[in-house]
């Protein structure tokens, strides 16, 4: 057998199979026809005369397409043989276009408008409703009023992003609360502040979250955002200034959240929510700008608790940009222009509004107003039916200034220093008008200002650095406010000694520049005192087996508390000493006013040429002085008062003394007299005339 010869193989002749087949096959695919090849020819004819139909179409042809007779309709059979192996083809049934009616443009709806359909009996049957069904679930009855208010304001439009960035803060805060008609808004505040502080709190943070969602984080207002949600910014609103304290506790979280509250797109809006709460208590706007807006403009590092609850998106240590520091800096000079005069040139942004700075800020919270409400502190009630105060301006916030004004790792520009600066001294005002309302914390303030001197690079021996001149100013006047601050200061001078140290010889070289609230206080003084005696045992053992800088800032401690110590009893010294010689020299001068014969001398006096020209020089000098007399005594008064208050108690022990030494000074100035009235008469006799 050879190479290529065929074999024969049992296998049934598959061909003729195929052709024997039926011709009628499923849509989609090629009949099966005795040959493959007439099936492809029959095929190419079909489309043949269909690409000549539609080249030239006929009212028949059009008539039949629509009957489903046409070309375009496909038969059983032609359906088979529409389709080719490798390609597959559809037709495309053309119809003619319809023409489009143009949609009719809803008109559009304000906020006041929608509010106009508003009825007050409808909203306090709701609000009896809600109480009601949820009487023990106020955060449920929160949501509820929350959903009622949204629906009602569902169709109204405002252009509220476009607002807080291009208009006056002032101006927009009431937008669009001013749009809800009074009646409900009384209803609704009346209701609102009987709720839980801490459940409103809550609930603020739900709306605040679906409020940001119509806020673009960048600021870009050309990208599609949600329309604002004007029932929730009402209901936000309303929540803020009948319970502002809910905003306060949620200081930590809007710090937390760093740029998702306080970024280039978003810081108008938190402060848009700080703004609502400074309508009912200027003082909240205060606190929580210190306590939000503060650490991110002076790039603080969180501390190791609130990392653990912050994003994970957000750094530990939260930057604000240069334009938002600005801003911040600008609202805060909004809230304390009232003691500060403000700018002579006014600035405009770039829609030609005046700048938060340029006066539009000006919330008009009087400077006594501030002080009264620091005074007080913030007050809140607690679920346990206490009430929760705290400090308008915290310690931490001064301390914080401090170190951030005289670090050269601080990342502020030079220009935001010297802002920030001029507004401590304002902030440090309020803080301390209400460290004896237990509104302040003096213990606190003389823990952080220790710190603050420990971390100063300064010498340990003579004057000290700024940061460690501001500590020491500030722990003296929390031993004026509260003598328990000298006991914090006792127990942790061994254990912060670098810090007590500076403290102290810095003080003894700027004596007496900040010993002012201590030497207006007897009781603060006399604190002082027993404080730094005590302060010499605290360091004994350094002073006795200590070496190196634990022996040296022993040294240099014991120095310095002896040395003020020696310096506070001697002016305690020196003062009782000035006072008596003014009661003597006071008592001598009523027995003369009260002498006749020192009267007459006088008299004869002024008659002379030498008398009426010391009169005359009195009186210019009575006249040049005249302006600031007013300010003299309102100034020296509270000084005279303090020192007449000591002196008081010693008065009735020394009066026996005193009345026998003015009796005899009183002889003494009689005889004295007599020889005065003598030369006087000889100056007033006419020439010539001898007196006898």
């Amino acid at each position: 057998m050879s190479q290529w010869q065929t074999v024969k193989s049992n296998k049934p002749d598959v061909r003729k199979n195929r052709s024997s087949e039926s011709t009628v096959a499923p849509a989609g695919r090629i009949e099966t026809t005795d040959s493959v090849f007439s099936a492809l020819d029959s095929w190419y004819d079909n489309k043949q005369e269909q690409r000549v139909s539609h080249q030239k179409p006929s009212k028949d042809s059009d008539m039949s397409q629509l009957n489903g007779k046409g070309p375009a309709s496909v038969t059983s059979e032609d359906s088979s043989s529409s389709h080719a192996p490798h390609a597959v083809e559809q037709e495309v049934r053309h119809e003619p276009s319809k023409a489009k009616k143009p949609k009719a443009k809803r008109p559009k709806v304000t906020p006041s408008q929608a509010a106009s359909g508003l009825d007050s009996t409808q909203f306090a049957a709701l609000l009896a409703s809600v109480q009601h069904t949820y009487r023990d679930n106020q955060l449920s009855q929160l949501q509820t009023v929350g959903d009622h208010l949204l629906t009602a304001f569902q169709t109204s439009e405002l252009p509220f992003n476009k607002m807080l960035n291009e208009q006056p803060l002032e101006k927009v805060t009431d937008v669009p609360l001013q749009d809800l008609p009074q009646e409900v808004k009384h209803i609704l505040e009346k209701y609102a502040v009987q709720l839980d502080v801490h459940v409103v709190s809550q609930f603020i943070q739900h709306i605040l979250e679906a409020v940001l969602e119509t806020v673009p984080l960048d600021g870009n207002l050309k990208h599609g955002i949600p329309k604002a949600k004007v029932g929730l910014l009402i209901f936000l609103s309303l929540l803020l200034r009948a319970v502002p304290a809910a905003l306060l506790l949620r200081s930590q979280a809007l710090l937390l959240g760093g740029k998702i509250y306080s970024g280039p797109g978003r810081l108008h809006l938190l402060l848009w929510l700080i703004n609502q709460t400074v309508r009912c208590n200027p003082a909240m706007g205060v606190a929580i700008w210190l306590r939000v807006l503060l650490p991110q403009i002076l790039g603080m590092q969180l501390p190791s608790v609130m990392q653990k609850t912050a994003p994970a998106a957000e750094p530990a240590v939260l930057v604000m940009a240069s334009q938002g520091i600005s801003t911040a800096l600008d609202y805060l000079d909004g809230l304390l222009r009232s003691t500060h005069e403000p700018p002579l040139q006014q600035h405009t942004n770039d829609h030609g509004f005046p700048e938060w700075h340029g006066g539009s800020a000006n919330l008009g919270a009087s400077n006594s107003v501030l002080h009264r409400l620091s005074v007080i502190g913030l007050r809140y009630p607690e679920p346990d039916k206490t009430h929760m105060v705290e400090a308008v301006v915290p310690p931490a916030a001064l301390e914080a200034i401090i170190r951030s004004q005289f670090s050269e790792s601080s990342h502020l520009k030079i220009a935001y220093r010297i802002r920030l600066l001029k507004q401590y001294e304002v902030l440090r005002e309020l803080a301390f008008a209400g460290a004896k309302q237990g509104g302040f914390s003096c213990e606190e303030s003389i823990r952080l200002a220790l710190d603050t001197a420990v971390m100063s690079e300064g010498p340990y021996e003579g004057s000290a650095d700024e940061s460690v001149d501001q500590a020491a100013r500030n722990m003296l006047c929390c031993i004026a406010c509260d003598s328990q601050a000298a006991t914090v200061w006792e127990s942790r001078h061994k254990q912060q000694l670098k810090g007590s140290t500076r403290v102290l010889q810095h003080l003894l070289h700027v004596y007496p520049r900040h010993f002012q609230p201590i030497q207006t206080s007897a009781q603060a003084k006399a604190t002082m005192i027993r404080m730094l005696q005590f302060l010499r045992q605290r360091h004994h053992n350094q002073l006795t087996t200590g070496k190196g800088w634990a022996r040296s800032c022993a040294k240099a401690s014991q120095a310095a508390s002896l040395a003020l110590q020696q310096k506070l009893r001697n002016r305690s010294s020196a003062v009782g000493v000035v006072v008596l010689m003014s009661l003597m020299i006071g008592l001598a001068v009523m027995a003369l006013a009260y002498n006749p014969e020192a009267q007459e001398a006088f008299h004869a006096l002024s008659q002379t040429t030498v008398g009426q020209q010391v009169l005359d020089a009195a009186h210019s000098v009575q006249v040049q002085i005249a302006p600031y007399s007013d300010a003299v005594r309102r100034f020296g008064t509270p000084y005279l008062q303090q020192a007449s208050a000591r002196v008081a108690p010693a008065l009735d022990s020394l009066k026996a003394q005193i009345t026998p030494y003015a009796q005899q000074i009183g002889k003494y100035l009689s005889a004295s007299l007599q020889q005065v009235k003598a030369s006087v008469q000889s100056l007033t006799a006419p020439s010539g005339q001898v007196v006898s």
